[in-house]
């Protein structure tokens, strides 16, 4: 089995050799890049599985680099974890409206750096590089299986949390979803994350949604709904899914408001 194939963004030399162990622990490849410039060069001829980009980088950004990512056709739909000692609410929220996946902050655990690669590379794993055929024609679609959304029958990249987002919505289409109900759903009930994540999350999916942007509602002071009618078919959590956590009905689901 091929390993999975990490790109590490960072001008420290002793981060990457310290994020280059925590890796080779978890069997997963690596290379490493100091600027942004040489991270898009190197991410262009060999797309990595997942990018680890810390934001003081010499030569621009890290939330540009972020940026400059997610608008490649090549790689926009690559995870990304920031890894950073600027570590403020504002870095954060900045972080994850640029369509980052996770944020972690210098100093790290390496054994947490390491589970929590490894939980965004499970929800990318099933989704292919090569588009494949589109299904019919309809509003929203999304396959869980390969975690593929389409738009009125066009192709649309989510980042993997953004997909996961999209599919709690999607299960609940026609209700209110609580931002906190949501934060739970993505990160587990004790995540360090603000309401504003989740917020950067939708507005990255409403840009992606296009025509469709109007279906996704923010209910002011609660959460978001997804409308009813720009569902197609509703998707089932995989059998053999436990119990949802306190704030969930029994089956599972959301609690309706």
């Amino acid at each position: 089995m091929t390993s999975r194939v990490v790109l590490v963004v960072d001008e420290d030399e002793g981060a990457r050799a310290e994020i280059r162990q925590c890796l080779a622990d978890r069997q997963l490849a690596c290379f490493e890049a100091r600027t942004a410039e040489e991270a898009l060069e190197k991410a262009s001829a060999h797309p990595p599985d997942l990018m680890l980009i810390d934001l003081y980088l010499p030569d621009q950004s890290g939330l540009g680099l972020c940026r400059t990512v997610r608008e490649s056709p090549q790689l926009c739909g690559t995870p990304i974890i920031v890894l950073t000692s600027r570590a403020s609410e504002i870095d954060r929220i900045l972080a994850f409206e640029a369509g980052v996946d996770d944020f972690l902050p210098k100093p790290f655990y390496p054994p947490e750096l390491g589970a929590r690669i490894s939980a965004v590379l499970r929800g990318f794993a099933s989704r292919p590089r090569n588009g494949a055929p589109a299904p019919a024609r309809s509003r929203i679609q999304l396959d869980p299986a390969s975690g593929r959304v389409w738009v009125e029958g066009r192709r649309v990249d989510l980042t993997p949390r953004e997909f996961d987002l999209l599919r709690a919505l999607v299960a609940q289409a026609g209700r209110v979803v609580r931002r906190s109900q949501l934060i739970e759903r993505l990160w587990g009930p004790d995540a360090p994350h603000s309401e504003r994540a989740i917020d950067a999350h939708v507005k990255s999916i409403r840009r992606k949604l296009g025509p469709a942007r109007g279906t996704l509602q923010t209910v002011r002071g609660v959460g978001y709904r997804l409308s009813e009618e720009a569902v197609e078919e509703t998707t089932d959590e995989e059998p053999g899914e436990p119990a949802g956590p306190p704030g969930h009905d029994s089956d599972g689901s959301f609690t309706r408001m």
